[in-house]
């Protein structure tokens, strides 16, 4: 069944919104997929607070226009659909490129991210990217790390003259 014009416009208005709202958009070839792999990506997305829309390639060129971006037709390729990232800037790429390796009809085809238009190449490069947690998990462990190794420094000479104190004690003769 064709969609009617009333119906484009509400799907144009919706993707200008996703479009505002989002961190990042990273499209995705996903032809070929079957509808539990679809659906097991959509659910790990939407755990990461991504959300993938599938919609016809002119409304997300106009959406993008919208947003004052040129897409190229080599991002909007074949069967495509969009991961609008709105927490975690990162998590829509990683998650297409992740799902990519387990599903190999899945592409990562680029992206927009900070408004600019990204490539193929570069979206990859991002979905390589560590999450905020794992990075400032690593920062904690790099502050940490001296402090550990000071109380280690300090603990041992100490410990050290108080073990040699209480054995001269109890050989001592009362």
């Amino acid at each position: 069944m064709p969609t009617t014009r009333q119906q484009k416009e509400d799907t144009l208005k919706e993707l200008n919104d996703k479009f505002a709202k989002a961190k990042s958009v990273a499209f995705g070839q996903y032809s070929g997929m079957t509808v539990t792999q679809l659906s097991g990506m959509r659910r790990k997305m939407r755990d990461a607070g991504v959300e993938f829309k599938v919609a016809k390639k002119t409304l997300f060129k106009l959406a993008a226009k919208g947003q004052g971006l040129e897409l190229p037709d080599d991002i909007i390729a074949g069967t495509v659909g969009a991961a609008f990232s709105y927490e975690d800037s990162v998590a829509g790429p990683r998650i297409i490129k992740k799902m990519g390796k387990e599903v190999e009809v899945l592409k990562l085809m680029g992206g927009i991210m900070e408004g600019q238009v990204l490539s193929i190449s570069q979206m990859k490069e991002i979905a390589d990217l560590p999450s905020k947690e794992e990075l400032l998990a690593k920062f904690v462990g790099l502050l940490r790390s001296p402090l550990q190794n000071f109380y280690g420094v300090l603990r041992s000479p100490l410990g050290s003259f108080l073990r040699g104190v209480q054995a001269y004690a109890e050989k001592k003769p009362v």
